[in-house]
């Protein structure tokens, strides 16, 4: 049975919207065209997609399925699209390229100018997130390729997941924190303080975690979860948390004497940097140079401070 491939964009408009009306407005189809569209579609996959309730609709198991297999579907066709392009010389090359945090300045920046004075019509999208959703990312296609932390959890069976380096993390607090005051300070004196840390599914959590558990403490539950690097920096600049995060996160705070690592050795750690990329016959040309780049920057790089 081959799925129509209207429909099935039909379906992901829906799943992304959370309702038939908001879909409509969405992609500019009355929502009776969307409506039988939909009911074609489950009634040839003999399924239900989606549960009908008053606030909307919410994906099923099947239709969880369904949307794993249509944005694969549409990230291939996109890729076709233009692929054929620029074999006609009509498009410039396109990477989406995901990536945790840290790596923006360390490897992101280089691998970006040392691009553009090679192939300067080049574009590049930049996904910013957790390791877990960077890997969710490359394996449904959504990038090209991510550069993530070392993250304890099981890899799709088509990604690939390779070493490219290292980085210093390390517990750090503002510099006016009285952990500093401390004469002998001791890992068990850091569960007593307020926390804010990134949300779970990031390696530096993982650290986090296991920092505590190896030596046999209960990990302190953090007062504050974000995975926005602007807003963890500017909580930790201006109150008595601690925080766990890569040194060179806050290069720049500790440079200016505002942020400071713990003098506690058990609480810096190296994390490795990885290279996730689904396993593929070919890729296209644009990802080829810059994936090239990124490897030759990080060989180069020194990623610690």
């Amino acid at each position: 049975m081959l799925l129509n491939h209207r429909e099935l964009r039909v379906f992901l408009s829906i799943a992304r919207a959370g309702s038939i009306n908001a879909a409509a407005e969405l992609i500019g189809m009355t929502q009776p065209a969307l409506s039988r569209s939909l009911r074609r579609l489950e009634a040839s996959l003999g399924a239900a997609l989606f549960q009908r309730h008053a606030g909307g609709m919410t994906l099923t198991s099947f239709g969880h399925a369904v949307k794993r297999h249509g944005e694969r579907v549409e990230f291939e066709t996109s890729r076709l699209i233009e692929e054929i392009r620029m074999l006609n010389g009509a498009a410039s090359g396109f990477v989406r390229v995901g990536l945790v945090p840290s790596a923006v300045n360390t490897l992101l920046e280089p691998t970006l100018a040392a691009v553009n004075r090679i192939a300067p019509e080049i574009q590049v999208q930049v996904i910013e997130g957790a390791g877990d959703t960077m890997l969710s990312a490359v394996a449904s296609g959504q990038v090209d390729f991510a550069i993530i932390g070392d993250i304890a959890i099981d890899f799709a069976p088509d990604v690939v997941v390779t070493p490219i380096g290292d980085e210093e993390v390390c517990v750090a607090a503002r510099t006016l924190h009285p952990i500093f005051s401390k004469d002998h300070l001791a890992l068990e004196d850091l569960t007593t303080y307020r926390w804010v840390l990134p949300e779970k599914g990031n390696a530096i959590w993982f650290g986090f975690d296991n920092l505590f558990r190896r030596n046999g403490l209960e990990p302190p539950t953090p007062v504050v979860a974000t995975n926005s690097v602007h807003t963890l920096k500017t909580i930790v600049c201006g109150e008595d948390y601690l925080t766990m995060m890569t040194r060179v996160i806050f290069e720049q705070e500790e440079k200016n004497g505002l942020v400071c690592p713990i003098p506690l050795p058990v609480t810096h750690w190296r994390r490795e940097l990885m290279l996730a990329r689904r396993n593929r016959a070919y890729s296209l040309p644009a990802e080829k140079l810059f994936l090239a780049e990124l490897i030759r920057q990080a060989q180069k790089t020194d990623v610690s401070l």
